[in-house]
């Protein structure tokens, strides 16, 4: 597949996505959404929000199935799972919750240090139902329907035709791209992209960026949901040396699972 052709099908994608939450919000919301109780727009806006994503991977999904879905001995891949690199995915998924907060506080960062007056920490609290429907998005949605597309699907496409440099920094790109208009979200997610081709061109096993991307999004998702304490702590430390010293230290751990899988997995497939 040649770079145009993945950039094009990345575009597909979202424009469908687009097209399906304006139908839904054009002809479906306003005659229903008058006469739902509280809980019943969350189940609502729970449900029609994640539906047009699920609909736009349907349809790209079917038009190229023949690669998507041709999973080569799938019970054997599921049972290959080394326990060992669960481990590791672990320690990546640690090390990118640290890594990638100055990512996410670039802003506050930069206002810090230019002496402008920081706004005062805020937590906002999120229902049950609401984290409910977040997590069948990021725990379910994401890892399985994004891995195959942009791992799967458009890295491995693309490396027929392209280097390896080349093709991870496309997926990559691409996968990001997909994250906005969350721009607070592009730079961790081109770097989340960029380790999990390196895994998945290693192992030629989708499972381990599957896992990757489940026990990411569920650290998120728990942070959000429960992280008070810690985006306190974290806030609190305003960018000292143990702030950077814990960004260093989430790299070097992100780094080691890294190695370790792919080291490891020498000649395994």
């Amino acid at each position: 597949m040649n770079i145009l052709k993945a950039i094009l099908l990345t575009a597909l994608l979202m424009g469908l996505e687009v097209l399906i939450s304006l139908g839904v919000y054009e002809f479906i919301e306003p005659k229903v959404s008058d006469s739902l109780s509280d809980n019943s727009l969350i189940h609502y806006f729970g449900i029609t929000s994640r539906i047009p994503t699920v609909i736009a991977y349907l349809i790209v999904f079917y038009l190229s199935y023949k690669t998507i879905f041709r999973f080569d001995n799938r019970i054997e891949k599921v049972k290959g799972v080394k326990p060992d690199f669960i481990l590791y995915l672990i320690l990546i998924t640690i090390g990118l919750e640290l890594f990638d907060r100055p990512l996410f506080d670039f802003s506050k960062i930069c206002d810090y240090f230019s002496g402008a007056e920081l706004k005062p920490f805020e937590f906002s609290e999120s229902s049950n139902l609401s984290i409910l429907y977040r997590g069948i998005s990021v725990l379910i949605i994401a890892p399985i329907f994004e891995e195959l597309f942009f791992r799967k699907f458009l890295f491995g496409e693309v490396l027929k035709k392209h280097s390896l440099t080349i093709s991870i920094l496309v997926s990559s790109i691409c996968f990001s791209i997909i994250h906005l208009p969350s721009y607070r979200n592009l730079l961790p997610t081109f770097i989340f992209g960029i380790i999990a081709c390196l895994i998945y061109n290693r192992t030629k096993n989708i499972f381990y960026t599957i896992i990757l991307h489940f026990l990411t999004n569920l650290s998120w998702l728990l942070l959000v949901a429960y992280g008070k304490s810690y985006y306190e702590w974290s806030y609190g430390l305003n960018y000292n040396f143990v702030y950077w010293l814990l960004f260093i230290f989430g790299m070097g751990l992100s780094y080691i699972g890294i190695k370790k899988i792919t080291v490891a997995n020498n000649g395994y497939k």
